[in-house]
């Protein structure tokens, strides 16, 4: 028996999960759509010849993550309307949050299963040393000898791996290049892995594993590996000392000789090897308008995109409900022994439910701002002011047993949580009547893992 008891609340357990989560992550995927849109604009308009900035937009897709317990969805009209109404009603319909975290299931196992085979293929392929750098100004980090692992595969070099890096160049490319085109084109790699690439690409699909029901997202990586590409050239060209004519030949000339690379490949690739005209096009036309810049003025950019998104992940936080929240809500409830029947008389709460009644989110009988001037509590004992409470319970025409609900916590208003209650019994001369209720219930294992998710 206890058994089937654990395996029932472990259920319940995870349906309130699947629901908490879930309702988040579909309020993510619905300001992910705004987002995406304003990127998009961006980097086509006021961005679109900022190579350094079209990049760093993308990292405004880092504080969507955050949004979903925003005040913002409960207390304003406009976050009620666009953003609440869907999640909410498929609270009513739990199962289609188990259908989205099934999808996020199969997105993150398509990701890492691909990840992992691609792995295993460049761990089987030959080792070589080369030369890895061509100019003083290139990072320490990469002068002197690289490892790379080649390939008989026609395929446009690429580099992978997290924590440790690898750098993959077909061996075509090593026959029939020169020692400088070679170390070019190792120069743009280990640029992507210097410059954290790897890993922003990585961000990016976990991003696309857990909001998977927005369709934009998936059509924006080919964006995102466009705008790291032309960050990735205008770095190269830098450090290369080379001038962008030379490096665009050196381009073309890949394109020439990698006409065959495979579709498993390109995710991965350094110089992409598009075959249409109008992507070769934007790319050679980015690096024809290549200029030098200065270190220290990309530094401060970049430092100040950290500072910008830090804060506004900060910002979010600050305007969002707690993993736990205090409820301050307060109800009394008649109930008839005869009928079987409750009756709501009243609830007090501090949060503004206009909104909820308006959109039908959240339906009361009554709301009365002045049960916590008649009714106050501690760790122990209720206590009611007799007269005006009992002078209450005579406007509402109360009968039955009387139950006062208080205090205790909740996840999202109207969304998982637990009080306490007590029964008023009337007849006492105290002018505040003292109450005595039990709090024992919550060493629950089950709520205690609730307050932690």
């Amino acid at each position: 028996m206890m058994a089937q008891e654990f395996i029932c609340k472990g259920m319940q357990l995870l349906q309130i999960g699947a629901g908490y989560y879930g309702m988040q992550l579909m309020r993510c995927a619905l300001v992910s759509l705004g987002v995406f849109v304003l990127v998009w604009s961006l980097r086509k308009t006021f961005c679109k010849n900022h190579v350094f900035l079209k990049g760093a937009l993308w990292s405004l897709f880092l504080p969507v993550l955050f949004v979903g317990k925003m005040k913002f969805f409960y207390e304003h009209m406009v976050g009620v309307m666009l953003f609440t109404w869907l999640p909410q009603t498929f609270l009513n319909h739990i199962w289609i949050y188990g259908l989205y975290f099934l999808g996020v299931f199969v997105s993150m196992a398509l990701l890492f299963t691909r990840r992992r085979k691609l792995q295993k293929m460049v761990a089987n392929m030959e080792k070589r040393t080369v030369r890895s750098s061509l100019h003083p100004g290139s990072p320490k980090l990469f002068q002197g000898c690289a490892a790379v692992y080649v390939t008989k595969t026609p395929v446009t070099p690429f580099s992978i791996g997290l924590f440790r890096p690898k750098i993959v160049v077909p061996q075509v490319i090593l026959e029939e290049y020169d020692e400088e085109e070679i170390q070019i084109i190792l120069l743009h790699e280990q640029v992507h892995i210097w410059r954290g690439h790897l890993w922003i690409h990585f961000l990016w699909d976990l991003l696309r594993a857990f909001l998977w029901v927005n369709p934009l997202l998936h059509l924006g990586t080919k964006f995102l590996r466009e705008d790291m590409e032309e960050v990735c050239d205008r770095v190269t060209i830098q450090r290369s000392g080379r001038t962008s004519y030379a490096y665009g030949r050196l381009l073309i000339k890949s394109m020439r000789f990698l006409q065959a690379e495979k579709e498993a490949f390109n995710m991965y690739a350094a110089f992409m090897g598009n075959e249409e005209y109008q992507d070769i096009r934007r790319r050679m036309t980015q690096i024809a308008r290549y200029k030098p810049y200065k270190r220290i003025a990309l530094t401060s950019m970049l430092f100040a995109v950290f500072l910008g998104v830090a804060g506004m992940v900060l910002g979010i936080e600050n305007v969002s409900f707690d993993r736990c929240n205090e409820n301050d809500s307060m109800l009394v409830y008649a109930f008839d022994v005869e009928s079987n029947q409750s009756r709501l008389l009243a609830q007090d709460d501090n949060v503004d439910k206009e909104a909820f009644r308006t959109n039908g989110l959240h339906k009361m009988t009554s709301y009365d701002k002045s049960l916590h001037k008649m009714i106050s509590y501690d760790d122990s004992y209720v206590y009611v002011k007799r007269e005006a409470f009992e002078d209450f319970l005579h406007k509402k025409n109360a009968f039955g047993e009387i139950f006062i609900v208080f205090g205790g916590f909740y996840k999202l208003p109207g969304f998982v949580g637990r009080g306490y209650s007590c029964c008023y019994e009337a007849g006492s001369e105290e002018e505040v009547v003292r109450i005595s209720y039990d709090r024992q219930a919550d060493d629950n294992w089950m709520l205690t893992l609730i307050k932690m998710m």
